[in-house]
């Protein structure tokens, strides 16, 4: 077994830190189809730097199967399928593996609910562009190499993503305008347009508003991302190129779209919580917090460190 199979993504965004915001690269060029609409053109606000380099275009509805994405392969025949080789990248401890890519320890943090795992089987790989949304916005083009290569693609760490299972089934095929993760949300949005710019993917008119207002929200700037010109040339674009300065930018917290929320960490004692300023731990406001340190409350009336 090779290795570097064991070694974590540097570069994704979720394991980085839960609570960091993606960021920012200048927009360079993007040439539209002229019989749809950019959605630059839903004009985002004066402060709001980012043109989203998409189509608007409406949805293909029809023709969808699941079998028509291959899906979990093998590509380097060493016997670990593209589903452990996610769960092998995103393990925040790596795990050992025994033959046949049987996965041994390791834990992981769900990057939709921040919650933390030691058993991969309550983890799915979730297709941040969904199968059939791909289907809709523009994969029914796509030979079915292009299909394969989509639905298993190891390269940009945003495409595949290991979280919750339950999460993963509540999303289903739901675009942002419809369903956004429970943590992460701006870092979430900004990996849906990079994923959707990789493949040259359209978006529809409910899509692109709420995409709009969501990078407004977020107050994304630009998005690090570039078009394959193979799915760019079967869509019947240029490819697109977002790049930026050579020097990183400084990490900032990413802002809040929903009510306040805080690090999921088990604190020993309420000393602990206290420093960290997330006391009292109110059941009701935080329950994943909460039920963290249920210990923590020792009168049990759901509210731990008064």
């Amino acid at each position: 077994m090779r290795a570097d199979k064991l070694r974590r993504v540097s570069t994704s965004m979720y394991e980085k830190s839960l609570g960091a915001k993606a960021f920012a690269y200048l927009f360079v060029s993007t040439t539209l189809l002229a019989t749809t609409t950019a959605l630059s053109a839903l004009t985002a606000p004066a402060a709001q730097a980012l043109d989203l380099p998409l189509t608007v275009a409406a949805d293909q509805l029809s023709g969808y199967e699941r079998s028509l994405f291959k899906h979990w392969i093998d590509a380097d025949k060493d016997r670990c399928d593209t589903r452990r080789e996610v769960l092998i990248q995103e393990a925040v401890v790596s795990p050992k593996l025994s033959s046949g890519c049987v996965l041994n320890g390791g834990k992981w943090i769900s990057a939709y609910d921040a919650l933390a795992t030691t058993d991969y089987s309550t983890l799915d790989i979730d297709h941040m562009i969904p199968l059939s949304e791909a289907w809709r916005s523009g994969a029914w083009k796509w030979s079915p190499a292009q299909r394969e290569a989509f639905a298993n693609d190891l390269t940009d760490p945003r495409v595949l993503i290991a979280v919750t299972a339950s999460l993963n089934r509540q999303k289903g095929d739901q675009d942002p305008s419809t369903w956004l993760p429970p943590e992460n949300k701006c870092t979430y949005v900004s990996n849906w347009i990079a994923v959707k710019v990789r493949y040259s993917l359209t978006v529809d008119p409910s899509e692109a508003n709420a995409l709009t207002s969501l990078v407004s929200q977020c107050n994304i700037t630009s998005i690090k991302a570039s078009s394959l010109s193979a799915y760019a040339i079967t869509a019947g674009i240029n490819p697109i190129t977002l790049t930026g300065p050579t020097t990183a930018p400084t990490a900032t917290a990413e802002p809040t779209l929903a009510p306040e929320t805080y690090k999921i960490v088990k604190y020993s004692t309420c000393a602990k919580a206290r420093a960290a300023g997330v006391t009292p731990i109110l059941r009701s406001k935080n329950q994943t917090l909460y039920n963290l340190n249920r210990a923590l409350d020792r009168d049990k009336d759901g509210v731990a460190c008064e």
